[in-house]
């Protein structure tokens, strides 16, 4: 049977839910194992607060930290007895959701089939890079947030897409012998937009303030799946071959994402159908409260979040598993009612 590391890297990652996540993930799919074969027996979670990708790297090959980072939704050290207690409590709750919540489902606008966005966003990643077709027996997986996504420019890592070129790098893979990585960030927005009726292939427009890793992501993803972006003033700025420079003439986009939480910014902007702002911050209230929050617009940074962790286990982890993963609707609604729980701990 094979075993997983699993861990997040950055600074700072006290709030991160990525490690709630990737358990939520894994007892979907233990809860399939009759059916699928479900190799993947055992996994451990940490959190590696650094800002330099030697160090991340450094965790992988040795799995050790020197001290256990304090995390925000126990209010104890990760990897302890009382996070990894309160851990299972809320995996367990979590995962015996089995319906989505029916605000959080797809819009009916949407009349691109699943299949098909699977095949638009294949165009992605190069088809000279093979992945195993199995879990391995010891693998190490790992998300990269900032600011360690541009810092990875290695030889001896494999780019199954464009992600190092664009530096911005946010999951990546060992079995022992080789590292593979990739940037699901941008496929994330793709698949979240398309859940909510924007389709990239279509011709959408995507307004993009901001810069970093994930903006460049996002933009050569949505460009790659047949859309067009135009580009606003923000804090970091993305230079003219990711997309348009914005110039006062457009009358509104499609969909759009400030990376940059810029204070001010046209009404095309604004004015969008669909908008996002990529950060998350913690939530307050009851199950319900937090729902409904997650229907408002700018959307909450989980929606992308959870899009571009379910992207990783598709494109890099597990893609032999990937009809099998919980949707994202779904994944979303487990998070809500698991993270809820720990709140009431914290």
């Amino acid at each position: 049977m094979a075993r997983v590391r699993y861990a997040v890297a950055g600074q700072p990652i006290t709030h991160s839910l990525s490690p709630l996540l990737l358990a939520l993930v894994h007892a979907n799919l233990v809860k399939l194992d009759r059916t699928i074969g479900f190799r993947l027996a055992s996994h451990s979670l940490h959190l590696v607060d650094t800002a330099a990708v030697e160090d991340a790297l450094a965790w992988g090959y040795a799995g050790f930290t020197p001290t256990a980072p304090h995390w925000d939704l126990t209010d104890a050290p990760f990897g302890k007895f009382r996070t990894d207690a309160l851990m299972e409590k809320a995996v367990a709750l979590g995962c015996s959701i089995e319906e989505s919540d029916p605000r959080l489902l797809p819009t009916d606008d949407s009349s691109v089939s699943s299949q098909v966005l699977t095949e638009l966003k294949s165009t992605h990643f190069r088809k000279d890079v093979r992945l195993p077709t199995d879990f391995l027996e010891r693998e190490v997986w790992m998300n990269f947030t900032s600011p360690l996504k541009h810092q990875l420019v290695s030889k001896a890592v494999v780019s199954i897409d464009e992600s190092m070129e664009l530096n911005s790098v946010n999951a990546l893979r060992w079995d022992g012998k080789s590292w593979w990585c990739a940037g699901v960030d941008g496929l994330g927005v793709v698949a979240l937009a398309h859940h909510h009726g924007v389709e990239a292939n279509s011709g959408a427009v995507l307004g993009l303030a901001g810069g970093g890793g994930a903006a460049r992501s996002t933009a050569s993803a949505w460009r790659n799946a047949g859309g067009s972006v135009v580009l606003y003033q923000g804090r970091r700025e993305l230079d003219s071959s990711y997309g348009d420079i914005e110039q006062h003439g457009v009358e509104a986009v499609d969909f759009a994402v400030d990376f940059d939480e810029c204070p001010s910014l046209p009404q095309s902007f604004s004015k969008a159908a669909l908008n996002l702002n990529p950060r998350y911050a913690s939530m307050e209230g009851d199950v319900e409260s937090r729902l409904q929050s997650l229907t408002k617009t700018p959307l909450d940074g989980r929606w992308m979040l959870v899009a571009q962790h379910l992207e990783a286990w598709q494109n890099l982890w597990a893609p032999h598993l990937k009809e099998y993963l919980p949707s994202l609707d779904l994944l979303l609604t487990q998070l809500v009612h698991a993270e809820n729980l720990l709140s009431t701990y914290a």
